[in-house]
């Protein structure tokens, strides 16, 4: 029986939360706290499979308390339970919790949460991936403008100003953001040659998507693989990403959906770079059998490796503490039939922008138009009809 720890100082909402979830006894051992403090002392002492906390407590807060629980019980799902929707508060949690739920909450929504992130769980524990995961001897580090930029925001005077001086500080990442910004995927109407500008028009977190996929992609030596095209990558990265953008604003999803969107699409094919960093022998049979067979990448990977490029890039970024919404659509962008959850989400927008960006790449080289859509999760999700509609603003960008 899984067991739930329930943190939160107001007594009210421990006997409201105790009475909404009395009908998940038989299911799971639940066990209510005043205070985070007499929490971790428990789960000091036996372990729990998921803790729901209050954002906003005194003496040691929810962001606080969910940092101590990763040390202790690093299995633990974390998920953040308050009725403070304040930007501030949503960022400190972002780093430490797997999710962010508004007060109040019914059994079914908490039910749902818990299973979609254990499935994630269950899919990053794959033993072929873990085996091949042992195997690889060095995974990119966390960029330090990256990790700048994320202490910047989650402070409680966020600045404009100072997010565009960390990224000043690399005279290549200002070029590259710059570059990006004056671009045909941004459609703006004026030249940006302030970072700034460049900030304050696109906002923190495509910066912060932009600052880790560029930094990431310029880890990558092209020496390994000469037969490995990386500015073809990164050029399917950038389409993608906007492409995901374009979509999602087009559902209607909220701008947390936008934001996971964009940069899981940036970097759904950082295991890509990791294999090929590492492994470039055994990637080089994966592209012999892509071309004599006609295998997709992620069929070759598993035939070669035992686990494919979607698994490796989404233990990475699971590895560096990217939220769950990442990190699901970056595992399920070809598989989004394995995806639990129901209705419009980052995994959806991803998975339909590659494709369609694949698309786009084929005609352009003349080698025929293959439309990798997952036809049956689309039909599941009553999706299909909007397709004509995404494929006209994919192919605008």
């Amino acid at each position: 029986m899984r067991r739930v720890v329930f943190v939160d100082d107001a007594p009210e909402i421990l006997k409201h939360l105790q009475r909404t979830l009395a009908p998940m006894q038989s299911e799971w051992t639940m066990e209510f706290f005043s205070s985070a403090k007499s929490a971790l002392a428990a789960m000091g002492e036996a372990p729990c499979d998921v803790v729901v906390s209050d954002m906003t407590m005194p003496g040691m807060d929810g962001a606080q308390f969910l940092t101590e629980v990763r040390k202790v019980c690093p299995q633990t799902i974390r998920i953040v339970l308050s009725g403070d929707q304040s930007p501030v508060n949503y960022l400190r949690s972002a780093s430490v919790a797997h999710r962010f739920l508004q007060k109040p909450v019914d059994a079914e929504t908490l039910k749902a949460t818990i299973a979609q992130a254990e499935a994630l769980r269950a899919v990053l524990a794959n033993p072929a991936l873990r085996t091949l995961v042992s195997e690889i001897k060095s995974l990119p580090s966390l960029p330090s403008i990256y990790q700048d930029l994320m202490h910047e925001m989650q402070g409680a005077q966020a600045s404009l100003k100072k997010a565009s001086r960390i990224v000043a500080r690399d005279l290549g990442m200002v070029t590259k953001i710059l570059q990006l910004v004056n671009s045909a995927f941004f459609g703006l109407r004026t030249h940006v040659s302030d970072p700034e500008q460049a900030v304050a028009l696109l906002g923190f977190e495509t910066i912060k998507s932009l600052v880790l996929s560029s930094q990431v992609f310029a880890q990558f030596d092209q020496a390994r693989l000469p037969a490995f095209s990386l500015e073809e990558l990164w050029r399917h990265a950038m389409l993608t990403a906007t492409c995901a953008r374009r979509i999602a604003k087009e559902a209607g999803a909220s701008q947390q959906v936008i934001d996971e969107a964009f940069t899981a699409a940036l970097l759904h094919d950082v295991g890509v770079l990791v294999l090929v960093a590492n492994r470039p022998d055994d990637y080089a049979k994966v592209l012999e059998l892509m071309r004599d067979r006609h295998m997709p990448d992620w069929a070759a990977e598993r035939d070669i490796f035992g686990a494919d490029h979607a698994h490796v890039g989404a233990y990475l970024l699971g590895i560096w503490g990217l939220g769950d919404g990442i990190v699901e659509a970056v595992v399920f962008h070809q598989h989004p039939g394995d995806y639990q959850a129901s209705g419009f989400h980052a995994v959806t927008a991803v998975h339909v922008g590659n494709a369609l960006a694949e698309t786009q790449a084929n005609a352009d080289a003349g080698t025929g138009d293959v439309l990798s859509l997952d036809q049956s999760y689309l039909a599941r999700e009553n999706f299909l009809a909007f397709i004509p509609r995404w494929r006209e603003l994919c192919a605008a960008a």
